[in-house]
């Protein structure tokens, strides 16, 4: 079988989804040597491309998977002959993506989660409403859809009243190198590189309103001083979007100087930054799955994180959990978990058993498992 996978996500400075592409392609390579692989790729892209691209038939896109002014229509019309021409026999879009009237091939879609429908308000107005549009659309027409969570796959059964036979919850997982590391010297370059002078707790995720910094820094406010000025709160992610309500929050903390703001980490430094954090927060609103929850708990880093989406399922009873619109309950786990080293060691210990219940090996088998039924 002749398997084309989107791979227009994968970049230097990648989040979640092309992370979850770039490990699902090698994870593919790895486990399949029956079908053969193709990788729909940009022309920016190879011009920096990873050196796992030259192991794989590379189809040029004329657009990035953001273009969706011009890149769309291309992919609804255009692509479609082109893929027959070169005999493709399925097409996997992992970024949701995937040519909605296809002849002569199978497609698969991977939706990673239903914002757009439960928290509109998170993401903007307009972008809400064309990503239900093609939701709805990859639902109606796909062969198969990938969910990375059995909470998504059960939303979308809810959501569309749709065929349970034809929704595959394959979960992510983390690559091997995040791992802990207990060389303080690496360490502490690293806070030094960062600008951390003491302390810290790291949360890691885009700056947009699902990410719920709002009720963080409103938490942290309140227990800063109980905390005798003993940590700074370390966010890694760029800006997404909708963050003006963040910022102007952060504004009017007192604990706003005790702040860090990485921008993007690289891999390298990401397992380094995680192994010198005293615990991990990811109070988010709302997950297709949580990855960064896994990348913690392979570290060997305590974890709070909210209990609601798709998080529970991830963590476990590894984490401490907390409700995401209630500051005073994240303010109080917070200064729980701060100067408990009994629980922290006890949160690691169920962590790293947790995340080995992840593999990229068991998504690639489960994401070929659908390939093969489809195609």
């Amino acid at each position: 079988m002749k398997i084309v996978i989107d791979a227009r996500s994968v970049d230097i400075r990648q989040s979640g989804v092309g992370n979850h592409v770039t490990q699902l392609i090698r994870g593919l390579k790895t486990i399949d040597g029956r079908n053969q692989y193709g990788l729909m790729v940009t022309r920016g892209q190879l011009k920096n491309a990873p050196t796992f691209f030259d192991q794989f038939e590379v189809y040029q896109a004329p657009f990035s998977n953001e273009n969706h002014i011009f890149g769309d229509p291309w992919e609804f019309f255009l692509l479609p002959k082109e893929l027959r021409k070169r005999g493709v026999n399925l097409f996997h879009g992992p970024a949701f993506m995937a040519p909605p009237f296809h002849k002569g091939f199978k497609s698969v879609s991977t939706i990673h989660d239903l914002v757009a429908f439960h928290h509109p308000h998170t993401i903007p107005t307009k972008y809400a409403y064309y990503m239900r549009f093609l939701i709805h659309l990859m639902i109606r027409r796909a062969d198969a859809i990938i969910t990375v969570s059995e909470f998504i796959r059960h939303e979308i059964i809810q959501q569309f009243k749709v065929d349970e036979g034809r929704i595959f919850a394959v979960p992510n997982s983390v690559s091997d190198h995040f791992r802990p590391v207990d060389d303080n010297e690496r360490i502490n370059a690293l806070k030094l590189k960062y600008g951390i002078k003491k302390r810290y707790f790291l949360h890691v995720g885009n700056i947009e309103p699902r990410k719920n910094l709002v009720n963080l820094f409103r938490a942290c406010d309140r227990i800063w001083d109980k905390l005798h000025n003993d940590f700074q709160l370390v966010v890694v992610g760029k800006r997404g979007w909708l963050y003006s309500e963040i910022f102007d929050t952060l504004k009017k903390a007192e604990f706003s100087s005790n702040v860090v703001f990485t921008g993007y980490v690289s891999d390298d430094d990401m397992p380094v930054l995680y192994s010198g954090a005293d615990f991990f927060i990811f109070p988010s609103v709302y997950e297709g799955f949580g990855l960064p929850i896994l990348e913690a708990m392979r570290c060997g880093v305590p974890v709070i994180t909210s209990r609601v989406a798709s998080l529970p399922e991830v963590a476990g009873e590894a984490a401490l959990y907390v409700n995401p619109h209630n500051p005073d309950d994240i303010a109080e786990k917070m200064m729980t978990l701060a100067y408990d080293d009994t629980l922290k060691e006890a949160l690691r210990e169920k962590g790293f058993h947790q995340a080995r219940n992840f593999s990229w090996e068991k998504t690639a088998r489960k994401t070929l498992d659908v390939y093969e039924m489809v195609g």
